[in-house]
């Protein structure tokens, strides 16, 4: 089955030579098309962002993937804070976009072992940081793939969920990852429902993957994977068995490439296929293969094929008319070419039907657009002022309110965008299939970002403080001690008898003393006092002032962006005419090249003597069979990129007996 590059690189052959051709026919139009639609083959990128919520293993996800375990920063908590984009470069290298204290953004290079002072949390300089640019010498990146890697979605750090949809309108796929530790979050679900709403990978099935990571942590790792695609499959509207989630596990990917295991090959064999990296590597690449096919050699083999016939038709008249000696014929195709060369000459001009009615079904787009553009921004706006202002860390930080809805504003403009690009394609389609000119490559541009949401006035709430005294009790403890009895004492009593007896007991007391213990109450620690400022609550009066006071501000920003993002849209749109109109002018020019190359060998056959007539049929032979061979080419190829789309065994251009 032949991959990507393979076919790539064959339709890139196939153009040289039809640019080849068309340079020695002086056919110009034809010329400068073809090698537009080829440099945009061999530049063109398919970029996959990765995304997901934070800590769930994304960059250790990539540097597996890439089989460069330490090129992204990992930590056990938050590691990435930037966007990194990772492309293929012969010479590897980095460049870092900072902000400089004017706020202008300057673009320096960079070691790859600094990548950690400015993509990490922990970095020292990642305040300064806006994005990366990683360029490695990876077969992974081959044919122009870009791997995107985000900071991920909700957590403390929110604009970190902001980095990350800003990355989304780029993506022609999405790689979502979750973690085996942990069920899917609220603000997973939140974001997989919004990416899945608005970008454009969400049409193509090819374009959305899933990734368990850490599966090694998890004894029942199905149970896991059912209960996520249930939930993957509820917010993105599929049945669960069309939800595929590959487990995988870096910690064992990375334990491969360390080379543990050792001469075994078994036991590493077992390691790698424990890592789950060749299933999800077979998937991703097959996926992604399939999805390019779509993206970008549907559009190139399109133009090579319009190219070829541009060329043909003109020596297959002239080859018609030497051989049919009849003046009917001649006169008959010089009537076909005459009419078409009108046609073409009508469809050009300024008052062509096609530009009115261009202009009425933009009209009609526009419409659609604002309702659109008003519907999803409504959404945002009506999120922010309920559920947004009902969150009281963002009254108390109002920045974080900002973040949250600056973001929701760009994924509603992505919304749009994707929307009106797929309407305005349908729309193109059909006017082009109506005058008779197949129409393919123009896209609507996306909307300008929409005026940014500035709560930064407000500035935070700051919780009341009390001095509070703290006092920790002394403290005793008890010891047991020893003393002397007290013995018999006081002056002797009466009697004889008794004084020598009481004398007996102080003499007897003197050389043999008693002793007893008892037990003494003894200071252990000190009372301690001390004095500590402590934070109280935010009184709730005040709280519901910061409420009112932000939903003026909402409101307001509301009103004030309301025209601002109907005018980007209806700019948008004005846009997209400008550029369909250049499209259509450029295939009209470049069918008027043709007609008037057949007009002109017509003109030249009809002149001809029956031997120059015998000699010049040679000529044409030798001159067609090129553009034969192409189109032949062209035609395999067409196959082989439908199978490859497709995912169908044989889907190389030489599959089924097809010549080389």
């Amino acid at each position: 089955m032949a991959d990507y590059e393979s076919i790539r690189d064959e339709i890139l052959t196939v153009f040289d030579n039809i640019v080849e051709v068309a340079r020695q026919r002086a056919a110009e139009q034809t010329a400068d098309r073809l090698y537009g639609a080829q440099e945009r083959l061999r530049s063109g990128e398919l970029t996959v962002v990765v995304c997901g919520e934070f800590n769930r293993g994304k960059s250790s996800l990539l540097n597996a993937l890439l089989d460069r375990p330490n090129i992204l920063p990992v930590d056990h908590y938050f590691a990435t804070c930037v966007a990194a984009t990772i492309r293929r470069g012969e010479t590897e290298a980095a460049d870092v976009t900072l902000k400089a204290p004017d706020g202008s953004l300057v673009v320096r290079p960079i070691r790859l072992d600094q990548i950690g002072e400015y993509a990490a949390e922990s970095g020292s300089r990642k305040d300064e940081a806006v994005l990366l640019d990683l360029r490695l010498d990876s077969h992974r990146l081959k044919s122009g793939l870009v791997l995107v890697d985000t900071p991920g979605v909700g957590g403390v750090y929110h604009e970190h969920t902001l980095v990350t949809q800003e990355q989304l309108p780029t993506a022609d796929a999405i790689l979502f990852v979750v973690s085996a530790e942990e069920p899917l979050t609220e603000s997973e679900t939140d974001f997989l429902r919004e990416a899945a709403h608005a970008v454009k990978a969400a049409d193509h099935p090819d374009a959305m993957f899933y990734v368990l990571t850490k599966s090694d942590r998890r004894a029942d790792i199905e149970t896991d994977l059912a209960a996520n695609r249930r939930k993957i499959a509820a917010i993105t509207g599929r049945s669960p068995e069309d939800v595929l989630i590959v487990p995988v596990s870096s910690k064992l990917k990375q334990q491969y490439l360390a080379g543990i295991g050792g001469d075994d090959p078994e036991l590493r064999a077992e390691l790698l296929h424990n890592s789950g990296f060749p299933q999800l590597e077979e998937v991703l690449w097959s996926r992604l293969a399939r999805h390019r096919a779509r993206v970008l050699l549907g559009g190139a083999l399109g133009e090579a094929d319009a190219a070829v016939r541009t060329l043909l038709d003109p020596l297959l008249a002239e080859e018609s008319a030497l051989r049919d000696t009849s003046r009917a014929r001649l006169d008959e195709l010089n009537r076909e070419t005459e009419r078409e060369s009108a046609r073409l000459a009508e469809l050009s001009s300024g008052a062509a039907p096609w530009r009115k009615r261009l202009e009425d079904e933009l009209d009609g787009l526009r419409a659609k657009v604002s309702e659109r553009t008003a519907r999803e921004f409504d959404r945002v706006w009506s999120r922010a002022e309920t559920e947004y202002l009902a969150v009281r860390m963002h009254l108390e930080q109002p920045d974080l309110l900002a973040l949250r809805v600056n973001g929701d504003l760009g994924m509603a403009r992505t919304t749009v965008s994707e929307w009106a690009a797929r309407r305005a394609a349908e729309l193109q389609r059909g006017l082009a299939r109506d005058i008779g000119l197949e129409l393919g490559g123009s896209e609507l541009g996306e909307m300008p970002a929409p005026p940014v949401v500035d709560l930064a006035a407000f500035g935070r709430l700051h919780r009341p403080t009390e001095r509070v005294q703290h006092v920790i009790p002394a403290t005793y403890r008890k010891e047991t001690r020893t003393r002397e009895k007290k013995r018999a004492s006081g002056p002797p009593p009466s009697g004889f008898w008794n004084k020598v007896k009481h004398g007996w007991n102080r003499t007897k007391d003197f050389f043999s003393p008693v002793y007893e213990t008892y037990e003494k109450k003894v200071l252990d620690t000190p009372e301690q006092r001390w004095y500590e400022t402590v934070e109280r609550e935010i009184p709730e009066h005040v709280i519901e002032q910061r409420r009112r006071e932000l939903a003026d501000s909402v409101q307001r920003a509301r009103r004030d962006q309301a025209p601002r993002i109907e005018q980007a849209a209806q700019e948008a749109i004005g846009d997209f005419s400008r550029e369909i109109t250049s499209e259509l002018d450029s295939r009209i020019a470049r069918e008027q090249e043709r007609t008037t190359d057949t007009l002109k060998r017509l003109k030249q056959s009809a002149q001809r003597t029956a031997e120059e007539a015998t000699r010049r049929l040679g000529e044409l032979e030798t001159e067609q069979r090129p553009l034969k061979d192409g189109r032949e080419r062209i035609a395999a190829l067409v196959r082989a990129v439908n199978r490859l789309a497709e995912g169908r065994p044989g889907s190389g251009p030489h599959a089924e007996g097809e010549a080389a």
